[in-house]
């Protein structure tokens, strides 16, 4: 079983720090996370200045965010000991599952249609009607994409599935109950940024909210690690 524990707390170790990595390359090369509300006359330039670090980058961030529902059902299932998986277990599972991709259709947006866009901007006469159709169709991108992968997936999906979760574990104590009574608050921060979707500004910023979450999977990983241990 050690061989187990420690492979599950290295798989949530990662989820938790593994966006540093493609924050730092896009960070580096558009200014990222604040380039996700740079109007498209100033985005748009900077994706198709720097299209390979883009690709990497946004590609990498995919890759971890479809991570993410490995690791939402691996706690999930945790959480529940040597119990059966019930409808409770079953929906947080769920919930992880429709975070992630949702969280993967927000991050192609980056890799599909705005690449393809911000080549066809760069193409166009300045000032034309060309880039006025094109900064209307990335606002408009960029907004639904936005609504998908962020303000659903990182945010709503994600704070269900640790509410839900916390539950799990409250109720068949396969892990800490700290735990599971922490995943509330936390799960109440990581929903704040899903008040867009009904026009209301959020009192969290996205990052903020996703630093939460990553702290308390952060934890987990570090009670199955001592468990590992101490079953070496």
């Amino acid at each position: 079983m050690r061989p187990l524990y420690l492979a599950g707390a290295a798989l949530l170790l990662f989820q938790a720090f593994g966006i540093f990595l493609p924050m730092g390359i896009l960070g580096t090369a558009i200014d990222w996370p604040a380039s996700l509300d740079f109007p498209p006359a100033k985005v748009l330039p900077l994706i198709q200045a720097h299209e390979s670090a883009v690709r990497l980058g946004y590609g990498l961030y995919l890759g971890w965010s479809l991570t993410f529902a490995a690791s939402a059902a691996l706690i999930v299932g945790l959480a529940r000991g040597d119990r059966p998986m019930t409808a409770l277990s079953t929906l947080a599972v769920g919930l992880g599952v429709a975070s992630a991709l949702a969280r993967a259709i927000g991050i192609v947006r980056w890799l599909t249609g705005s690449s393809a866009l911000a080549d066809a901007y760069a193409a166009a006469p300045a000032g034309s009607t060309e880039r006025i159709a094109i900064e209307t169709t990335q606002l408009a991108l960029n907004a639904y994409g936005g609504s998908i992968g962020e303000d659903l997936g990182v945010s709503a999906f994600a704070a269900l599935w640790l509410a839900f979760t916390g539950a799990v574990i409250l109720k068949d104590k396969g892990l800490p109950t700290w735990l599971g009574w922490t995943a509330f608050p936390v799960a109440a921060v990581a929903a704040m940024p899903a008040t867009g979707l009904v026009g209301l500004a959020s009192p969290v910023d996205v990052v903020v909210a996703t630093t939460a979450m990553l702290l308390w999977i952060a934890a987990a990983a570090v009670v199955l690690a001592l468990r590992g241990l101490q079953r070496g």
